[in-house]
Order: structure tokens, then sequence, then C-alpha cells
């Protein structure tokens, strides 16, 4: 038996000392604005795992169990929400993930490869693939503003 969850999630820039993603620090000049660490990957990761499984997580989303009012949640590393998440999912586990990742800046070409392993290492499984695109200077993202990341997830049984 298998399942398909698709996720997304985005967040615009502010100054700040870098971003994570896909639990990988990334050093620049500006963070996501977010009220926990902002990692899009992970975000639209947990996203599409709901997605997937919606009976185990009650038909809600990822702001309703982690919600961003909620001081708990504040700053939090987003890796462990995405543990609190595949800890709930027994006996399902994912067999790939494909992640689109959208932004202008930085280039990330130097850290794919971080990310990606880091992730095979999050989800317990060989198949991770990121990609990086642009926006082609099109809206907020475009614009340098922001950044986006689509996920797509399949668990096996």
């Amino acid at each position: 038996m298998e399942r398909i969850g698709l996720g997304f999630d985005s967040h615009k820039y502010q100054k700040g000392k870098g971003l994570i993603l896909g639990g990988i620090f990334i050093e620049c000049d500006y963070s996501f604005k977010a009220h926990s660490d902002g990692d899009i990957i992970i975000h639209s990761i947990i996203d599409a795992v709901i997605g997937a499984l919606p009976e185990i997580f009650d038909y809600q989303n990822i702001g309703l169990i982690f919600p961003d009012n909620n001081p708990q949640y504040y700053k939090v590393n987003s890796t462990n929400l995405l543990d609190q998440i595949l800890t709930k999912i027994h006996p399902w586990k994912i067999s790939s993930c494909d992640v689109v990742l959208i932004m202008e800046k930085p280039k990330l070409g130097y850290k794919i490869k971080d990310i990606i392993e880091n992730l095979k290492k999050l989800l317990k499984t060989e198949i991770v693939n990121v990609k990086p695109k642009t926006a082609e200077g099109i809206g907020l993202i475009g614009k340098s503003q922001g950044a986006a990341s689509f996920c797509i997830v399949k668990l096996n049984k």
C-alpha cells in the first residue's frame, strides 16, 4: 500500500544572519521572517506527510498542529517538528521525497548535496532530491523578497 502527499511553504526574507534549509545553515545577510526557524523545505515535507496521511493527523495542517501563536514553537528547530510528525506515522515509511525550492538568492549549488544528505538521514530514505529553481524575476520571490518550497512524498506501508 502506498500514499502520496504534496506540501508547500513560503516565507519572506528579513535582515538576519542566515537561512536554515533542510536542516542546514546557509550563511547570508538575511533570514526567514517566521515564528519558527522558517525552514521552508522541512515545513513543505511536514505538509506533504500530513497530506498523505490526513486521518492520522485528524485532517489538520501544519499551522493547526504547530500554531505560530504558541510560544513553545518560537524559533523552534523545524527538524524537531519533523521528528514529532514522523513518530506518528508508523507503520508508514517515507520511500521517496522530491523538493522544488524556488528562490533567487542565495545560490545554493555548493550546499544542495549537504541538504540532500541531511534529508536522507532525517527521513530515513535514500531517495531524496532537492531542485533549486528561480522565479525568473516574477513576483515576491523573483524580486528576492522571499522563497518557497514544494514537496511531494511517497509513503509505503
